[in-house]
């Protein structure tokens, strides 16, 4: 009967070690990927106009958050009045920068302008 009560014991300690471990690696892995709490970027094609998608980055609940502000000249080469524009290039190409922010996360669209000379996208990158 002894043997039988030991080979128990043994038994569970086993599994309570099994499950620690597995909980221990868990933890790990959340520890190394920031928690689990990263937020997906937005999904932002190429070419599309900067007005529909600012609009649509506000409505899923990314905020306006320009670097800087941005000059009257560059207000004027953007052609519009985005309060996400952190500035224009003066390279002649056009190139302007829109900033967003959700939580701790930071997202950068690039246009240039457009055949009516909007601004369309032309990439978009993570701020860190």
């Amino acid at each position: 009967m002894d043997s039988g009560l030991s080979q128990l014991r043994w038994t569970r300690r086993f599994w309570l070690l099994v499950v620690g471990a597995v909980a221990v690696l868990a933890l790990a892995q959340v520890v190394r990927s920031g928690g689990g709490s990263q937020t997906v970027l937005p999904v932002v094609a190429p070419h599309e106009p900067i007005k529909t998608v600012d609009a649509r980055l506000l409505a899923d609940g990314w905020i306006a958050n320009p670097d800087r502000d941005p000059l009257p000249v560059e207000r004027e080469r953007s052609r519009n009045n985005l309060s996400s524009l952190s500035g224009c290039s003066g390279t002649g190409i056009g190139f302007c920068r829109y900033d967003y922010q959700r939580g701790s996360q930071h997202f950068a669209v690039v246009t240039v302008p457009g055949p009516d000379g909007t601004g369309i996208v032309h990439n978009t990158f993570e701020l860190e």
